[in-house]
């Protein structure tokens, strides 16, 4: 029997049928009426301090705002990253020192010892003094701790579903489910151009809230077609638990699972080779396959059986100085942010978990992976209605209201268009696509039709906006860009050269074919990019 459990499943029947896929049965799902509760919902917005020196530091209003809403409460701050849950812990710690108060912050991501989180667990549970715990999604399902009396979130998490289930962990014990939003933006500079002057954030904590109350809608889940880690995976398990197996075995007992339908046997082949070459896998005089020494080190440690990826550090190093890490790294040709400065990407040493770069100039945000979350291109759809709309949300406070209206006052000026003039030879496309979609027409623009439209200087801040240099209006724009995607987009086309993309637990025992196969098909969703850029493009030449 397989039970699947969910408070926030998008799409119940898809799910349904993954649940019952490789059996003849089919799986029942229970109906229910969700009774009606009343949320308590805000959103307010702060301006943030950026220190001017090390040895003054002011203390951030969203921050202190924090500080003051939790004082007398068992509550729990949600942010976006484990960096960014440290660095507020830290901050709100401090704040107690200065005020001669005792600490009240705790801290839960997935790369703490389980000591820590556990100790945090267990005093969110005691009675008495409150207690507020800064975490990351580690805090969202499952554990329980306690008496929860608020939950606050800092920005907006990138899903419905994660809004859902942080909220939710509020609103038990008969009380209310309560979620406040803090939005802080750093106050944008006097040279700042139009899109670094829309609170994208602040957009997609209304979007995120407006989907589910207006629609009910919740992001279905995806399946992969080409999972290539979890095939290695179940390889290594195979061969493992029964011992040696012919190849032609082997890959009936494999592939035949359900996640693997879309598996050719000759991408099997190659991974099979591929491992035998890297001593995963070692062949017998018979002709069968059995674990090789190098996989007997990789099944036999206890973490071998979890699929999840474990975030690693990679060192990023300008010759031989060291200049921080990233858990993500960008290809080869892509441009990061860090110490202040902006770097191209030279080589990516995955064995080594080294990134060299080379200094450059030009201003980018900082990069935090492929995509920061997978945003769905219907929030980024929502979040241009509220834009362009003129209602006030009843949660929103009067800060949070003055900074939407500022935005839509300033949006208003570009008429809606996707392309927008900056200036000069200087332009910035609006596309409003989900995450996928988004890096799909980012490498399109760069590998594709940048050198048809004479676009330079392309950076990105995913998936919001991109901007560029072209010595064009916008309608030849328009008129080309619809031309070159009238025919289907090979997705391979849009691999940069050398590019090793490593996105799950068991990539980099891979080999490079089925990696850049993976994120070609799996990850760049080239089929919604086309079909909305085409509409927009269509729809604009009209005009």
């Amino acid at each position: 029997m397989r039970i699947g459990l969910s408070a926030t499943v998008g799409d119940p029947m898809l799910c349904a049928g993954w649940l019952a896929s490789g059996s003849s049965r089919t799986a029942a799902i229970p109906a229910f009426i969700q009774p009606k509760s009343a949320w308590r919902l805000s959103m307010t917005h702060f301006w943030a301090k950026v220190p001017e020196s090390d040895k003054e530091i002011p203390e951030d209003p969203g921050l202190l705002y924090l500080f003051e809403q939790t004082r007398a409460t068992h509550s729990l701050i949600f942010t976006n990253s484990r960096e960014e849950s440290e660095t507020v812990t830290a901050t709100l710690r401090q704040y107690c020192h200065r005020r001669n108060e005792p600490e009240r912050f705790l801290i839960h991501h997935g790369n703490l010892s389980a000591a820590i989180r556990e100790q945090a667990e267990e005093r969110m549970k005691q009675e008495g003094d409150p207690i507020t715990i800064c975490a990351t999604a580690t805090l969202e399902l499952g554990i329980d701790v306690g008496r929860l009396e608020r939950a606050f979130q800092i920005d907006a998490p990138f899903t419905v579903s994660s809004f859902l289930q942080r909220m939710g962990r509020t609103g038990r014990r008969g009380a209310p489910p309560a979620m406040g939003f803090v939005m802080r933006e750093p106050e944008p500079i006097p040279t700042a151009t139009f899109p670094q002057l829309i609170p994208w954030p602040l957009l997609q904590g209304i979007a995120l809230i407006q989907l589910y109350t207006e629609k009910g809608w919740v992001e279905p889940p995806t399946v992969e077609k080409y999972p290539f880690s979890l095939l290695y995976h179940q390889t290594m398990s195979t061969l493992f638990a029964i011992g040696e197996l012919q190849p032609s075995d082997l890959a009936r007992r494999v592939l035949t699972l359900p996640p693997f339908a879309s598996v050719s046997q000759e991408d099997y082949r190659l991974l099979l080779n591929h491992l035998v070459a890297i001593d995963h896998i070692e062949r017998t005089p018979e002709g069968g396959l059995i674990v090789g020494l190098t996989g007997e080190r990789i099944v036999n440690h206890f973490k071998f059986y979890g699929v999840f990826k474990e975030d690693e550090l990679y060192a990023v190093r300008c010759g031989s100085e060291e200049l921080g890490t990233l858990v993500d790294p960008p290809p080869a040709g892509e441009r990061v942010a860090i110490a202040g400065r902006v770097w191209e990407v030279l080589e990516v040493d995955l064995k080594r978990k080294l990134v060299f770069v080379a200094l450059v100039e030009g201003i980018i945000p900082a990069y935090f992976g492929l995509c920061p979350g997978e945003i769905k291109t219907t929030i980024l759809e929502r979040m241009r209605d509220a834009l362009y709309e003129d209602t006030r949300y009843t949660y929103l406070d009067d800060r949070a209201y003055t900074r939407l209206q500022e935005a839509r006052q300033l949006a208003a000026i570009s008429k809606g268009t996707p392309l927008v003039h900056l200036g000069g030879d200087s332009w910035c496309l609006l596309p409003y696509l989900g995450s996928y979609p988004f890096l799909a027409l980012e490498r399109f623009l760069r590998l594709i039709a940048g050198p048809v439209l004479g676009l330079s200087s392309i950076q990105s801040n995913r998936p919001y906006y991109i901007t560029f240099n072209m010595d064009r209006n916008s309608r030849a724009f328009y008129e080309k860009l619809a031309g070159l995607l009238k025919n289907p987009v090979d997705p391979m086309r849009l691999i940069y050269p050398k590019e090793v993309p490593v996105f799950d637990k068991y990539d980099e025992y891979l080999p490079v074919p089925l990696l850049t196969k993976h994120l070609a098909l799996d990850i760049l969703d080239v089929t919604t990019m086309r079909e909305k850029v085409l509409a927009f493009c269509g729809r604009m030449n009209k005009k």
